[in-house]
């Protein structure tokens, strides 16, 4: 979401000079409208950060420049930075489906972040089209990913935003349902079946009314989901399958390549979609691959955070902690200095951002983070990066917007 900023010059008004800054404007030395609103930003800032840097590099507003914060979402333009440096803007996921000589369909993840009932179809209908008529087992294998990867921040709460990540998964690891006051369960979306497995988790979770709900019960149980909704798929494109899902119980290399699926869509269409929506599951599917792609798999949270480690040091970037992809641990640390580092390099990219009313940004927020960070537009098309990050259970209500207000009016009007 971006925040939508009032018209230029409606804060600059209630800001009061004080008598240094008035001396200091008479004499010429500080812009009295970029001075005001900077003094007035850090007061709003309170022990968080706010930078801004002019066309030249120059410092329009700058309050804590060097400390080190929790980013929440707004880390999400580092991964994005990161993956688009590593695997290229027109990286595509991939899906491998081998046949053993027994007949099992053998499905091997590669960490498709938007594998979606969609893309299942579309999948199905190719294996079909490729003669497979009917198969034995469906053996999943999710071995791309470390097993039993659990990232840090996520709970194990229902939300979406605390789904598993692994190899293979569909629909983000997420069920979307609507129980009814009897307790009938139906899908919530059209594109997707009802699985047995969607059914038993809505109502053991006591889902009532429309709800996405993520599958909170354990990777296995998002793997076997993955695998029980892709057999509905198979068998609606006319392919028959005769035994169960289950977990791969061979070695996938064994076993012969029958089809490669390759993602309808590109890293910059996901990045996209990872920014509009600030999809946690989508961002941390990205970050885990850039692990498995430079070291090999299986993907590990500290194989990625190397690449991403890497990635900052190549930027001239020391001392930045990631724990994760997406900003919801509190241990990821970076400074309003080094994120504006990072949007410098990823300016090239920043159509990927919402833009509205002038502002390309993410924002980011937990309980006690507020953070902004993109680019202001200037009336010459030209980008000036921007971040304020806002920590502390004492961040005013408000305090983002009224910051973002103030940087909007430090903008050169040429």
């Amino acid at each position: 979401m971006i925040i939508r900023p009032m018209k230029r010059g409606v804060a600059a008004g209630v800001i009061l000079m004080t008598p240094v800054l008035w001396i200091l404007c008479a004499f010429g030395a500080v812009d009295a409208g970029v001075s005001e609103r900077g003094v007035e930003a850090a007061r709003l800032a309170g022990e968080g950060a706010v930078l801004m840097m002019d066309g030249k590099g120059k410092p329009l507003v700058s309050h804590n420049p060097d400390k080190a914060l929790v980013p929440a979402s707004t880390l999400k333009i580092v991964t994005a930075a990161a993956a688009l440096d590593v695997l290229g803007p027109d990286y595509r996921f991939t899906t491998v489906f081998r046949l053993s000589g027994e007949g099992d369909l053998l499905v091997s993840g590669q960490g498709d972040p938007y594998l979606v009932s969609e893309e299942l179809q579309v999948i199905a209908e190719a294996l079909a089209a490729n003669g497979l008529s009917e198969v034995r087992r469906i053996l999943l294998d999710n071995g791309y990913f470390e097993r039993g990867l659990v990232l840090h921040g996520t709970n194990r709460s229902l939300n979406p935003y605390d789904a598993y990540n692994g190899a293979l998964c569909v629909n983000f690891n997420t069920l979307f349902v609507h129980v009814d006051e009897k307790g009938r369960v139906r899908s919530a979306e059209p594109q997707t079946p009802l699985t047995d497995m969607a059914r038993r988790e809505a109502l053991r979770n006591g889902v009532r009314g429309k709800a996405r709900i993520n599958l909170s019960g354990s990777p296995d149980q998002c793997l076997l989901y993955a695998g029980e909704l892709l057999k509905v798929f198979l068998e609606r494109a006319g392919i028959g399958v005769s035994g169960g899902v289950t977990p791969c119980d061979v070695d996938p290399s064994t076993v012969p390549v029958f089809h490669v699926h390759h993602s309808q869509w590109t890293l910059e269409d996901l990045l996209m979609r990872v920014f509009r929506y600030s999809n946690n599951f989508m961002a941390n599917q990205i970050f885990l691959t850039l692990g498995a792609s430079r070291f090999g798999p299986p993907a590990t949270a500290e194989k990625s955070r190397r690449v991403v480690e890497q990635f900052l040091q190549g930027l001239g970037l020391q001392s930045v902690r990631v724990d994760e992809g997406s900003g919801l641990s509190r241990r990821t640390r970076i400074s309003a200095r080094q994120m504006l580092r990072v949007l410098e390099a990823f300016r090239p990219h920043r159509h990927l951002l919402e833009c509205r009313d002038g502002v390309c940004a993410k924002t980011g927020t937990l309980f006690d983070v507020k953070s902004l960070a993109g680019y202001l537009m200037t009336a010459s098309g030209d980008p000036l990066p921007f971040v304020i990050l806002l920590n502390g259970e004492k961040v005013g209500h408000g305090s983002r917007d009224r910051i973002l207000r103030l940087l909007l009016d430090c903008v050169p009007a040429q």
